[in-house]
């Protein structure tokens, strides 16, 4: 009887254990293929790019296959040891692919296996008909990028291939002016000032000279309002590049003083990051000011930084979090799944309703990560909060080829959700509609 007691109670545990896993019905066949489907086919919005303009790279000397190693993959050469003294020949100099090619090949089979090169090697296969990079292919494949910079290939790839609506571009270049790319506008100058000639450049750009720290304040403010006229949908910030990012509330006083050292000093003056860093926090919290009295999200670079030596410590999110108490009026975005602090940046999301989370590059740094945490994300966080786009290059091609790679993992994920019954078919989807598209158009209030 005691045995029948036991072997009926773990039965009964063991039931309740599988109805917390499998909090839905079994799913339609046929749903994995529906789903890949629906999101292969989504028009979405992407959060994050630094387009060139094509007129400008037709007048540059890397419209060839370099083009594909232009961004990251340039960066995963250097770091497989590739010298810095190749960065002329292979973008600046006239040389021919083969001979681009002699220069790069001992550090290419050292980093061909980088996520970053996988999108270049996607790119090159899907839209030229390419299949590996060497000695054989890159004439050929060189000839056909030129060729289709020779139409609207930028319009057609962003629009008809990767099937965007949206682009938010950093930077307002004159020369990219597509009605579907928005401008998220950044004012670095201001954030990262230690030195007198900054001063003076700025002051040069506008009609009123610079002498008082409340001038400096006028300055910024003359310049969002002006990026406000032009189309700006978001304020960026990326200081990480040149210090962390906590920003203390610093008075105005102490701000003042180290401004008139500044303004004071010879042409050439210039102050150490750590004794500027109070006016350059200082100045961080008028721009968020700024942000909330026009209703202007703010994206922020954390995690990663792109090229050698820098500092990783600098752009861990939780150094945001007193911004975040403070400005509660203010979106914030925290760009590229702060990799490697997915952790810290689900609490972040989960704790703060005004911080959201943008995938921006993160595929083309890990797309193991980028899933395992899209995975923890929609457990954690709520849909309505993550944004899973952006491709954060320079060119389409890698674009394109990032992409696909982003539309991948996402399938995976939410079929994988419905297969373990914590999401519906129908749910899947409507995750999926809210990461690619309806909350970055929400988000950046697009049009």
């Amino acid at each position: 009887m005691r045995f029948l007691l036991s072997f009926l109670t773990l039965l009964a545990l063991s039931i309740i254990a599988r109805t917390q896993v499998n909090l839905k019905p079994s799913p339609l066949a046929g749903y994995e293929q529906r789903i890949h489907e629906y999101i292969d086919t989504l028009r979405i919005v992407d959060t994050h790019e630094h387009l060139t303009s094509p007129g400008l790279l037709k007048k540059s000397y890397f419209l060839d296959f370099m083009l594909l190693l232009y961004n990251y993959n340039y960066n995963d050469l250097v770091s497989a040891g590739l010298p810095d003294s190749l960065f002329n020949p292979l973008f600046n100099q006239p040389l021919s692919p083969k001979q681009k090619w002699i220069l790069i090949e001992p550090y290419w089979k050292l980093s061909f296996n980088t996520a970053s090169n996988r999108v270049a090697l996607i790119a090159a296969q899907d839209l030229y008909g390419i299949y590996d990079l060497n000695a054989m292919t890159v004439d050929e494949l060189s000839s056909k990028i030129r060729k289709a910079y020779s139409n609207d290939w930028v319009n057609h790839v962003l629009r008809d291939l990767c099937r965007i609506d949206f682009v938010i571009q950093d930077g307002n270049d004159p020369e990219i002016n597509e009605e579907y790319i928005k401008h998220a506008v950044r004012f670095s100058p201001w954030l990262t000032v230690r030195t007198k000639f900054t001063i003076d450049s700025l002051a040069i750009k506008q009609p009123d000279p610079i002498f008082t720290l409340d001038d400096f304040v006028k300055s910024m403010t003359i310049a969002f309002e002006t990026a406000l006229k032009d189309g700006m949908v978001a304020v960026k910030v990326n200081t990480a590049y040149n210090r962390t990012l906590s920003f203390d509330n610093v008075q105005a006083d102490a701000a003042r003083k180290i401004f008139r050292t500044l303004v004071n000093g010879s042409d050439n003056f210039s102050m150490s990051y750590q004794a500027a860093k109070p006016l350059q926090d200082f100045m961080f919290h008028r721009l968020m000011d700024l942000a909330g009295k026009h209703k202007i999200p703010v994206v922020i670079h954390t995690g990663l930084l792109a090229g050698a030596g820098n500092q990783i410590n600098n752009s861990n999110p939780t150094l945001l979090t007193n911004i975040f108490r403070e400005y509660k009026d203010v979106n914030f975005a925290l760009f590229h799944g702060s990799y490697p602090f997915g952790g810290e940046l689900s609490t972040l999301a989960k704790t703060f309703r005004n911080v959201y989370i943008d995938m921006n590059w993160t595929y083309a740094i890990s797309p193991s990560y980028s899933e395992r945490y899209l995975y923890e994300w929609l457990e954690a966080v709520p849909a309505g909060k993550i944004m899973a786009f952006g491709g954060d290059y320079t060119n389409v091609e890698n674009i394109y080829g990032e992409v696909v790679i982003a539309r991948k993992i996402i399938s995976n994920v939410l079929i994988n959700k419905v297969k373990d019954g914590y999401l519906t078919e129908l749910e899947a989807k409507n995750v999926a509609r809210l990461i690619l598209r309806d909350n970055a158009i929400r988000f950046y209030n697009l049009q």
